[in-house]
């Protein structure tokens, strides 16, 4: 491998949910491509097996704490689903950095780890941050279904190419934004991690990007 340090991609469960199994194949083929030449932990969405959380919680009202990790438990199922699509990933239960490609097993990963809030305001989107500030990596791409992080919602406009954390939280308490969770500007600047928002099969220079403040 030519390119040593690591990246972390999140797999969106929003291609399945918009797109099906084709979706989740482009997503996996694109990362099968980057790790040919760098090492790539992958944080599986939540999607459709989320959604069913979602609606579980809205009907009986779980405790937060319940929530939370069943929907960690979601995206574990994702990654069920798209392990056979990754050449050769590795299954990690911990948050290491992977020997070549790793599927993150989020619940095992996350359930016991500290400071990270239990709210449906932290999703993958967050986590994939978290973990890569977790095992020293700087950026984190999220795979979507959306182009980017939109000005307003609904829109036909251009995703915003480029956005600090204080700006993307000024964007959701306005509405905007809606393409990523309500903490992931916290975690951005938290870990110092650079985000990339965009479709699978696209340009690396295309989509959003979010850093944190500038001092």
């Amino acid at each position: 491998m030519s390119e040593l340090t690591p990246l972390v991609v999140k797999i969106g469960g929003g291609l399945l949910r918009d797109e099906g199994l084709e979706g989740l194949r482009r997503a996996c083929a694109e990362v099968n491509e980057i790790a040919l030449r760098r090492r790539v932990l992958v944080v599986p969405g939540g999607g459709p097996f989320a959604d069913a959380v979602r609606a579980v919680d809205d009907q009986v009202g779980l405790s937060d704490g319940v929530a939370h990790r069943l929907a960690m438990s979601a995206m574990d199922q994702l990654g069920v689903l798209i392990a056979p699509m990754l050449t050769g990933a590795d299954l990690l239960t911990e948050l290491v950095a992977p020997r070549a490609l790793g599927v993150l097993a989020v619940a095992p990963a996350f359930g016991a780890r500290p400071g990270v809030p239990e709210s449906w305001a932290v999703t993958s989107d967050s986590l994939a941050v978290l973990a890569a500030g977790e095992i020293g990596v700087d950026e984190a791409v999220l795979l979507k279904p959306v182009a980017g992080v939109l000005p307003r919602w609904p829109s036909d406009d251009p995703p915003l190419r480029e956005l600090t954390a204080q700006e993307l939280q000024a964007l959701q308490d306005t509405g905007g934004g809606r393409a990523v969770d309500r903490y992931l500007a916290e975690a951005v600047q938290r870990t110092g991690v650079r985000v990339v928002v965009r479709r699978p099969g696209t340009s690396a220079l295309t989509g959003t990007r979010i850093t944190r403040n500038p001092d």
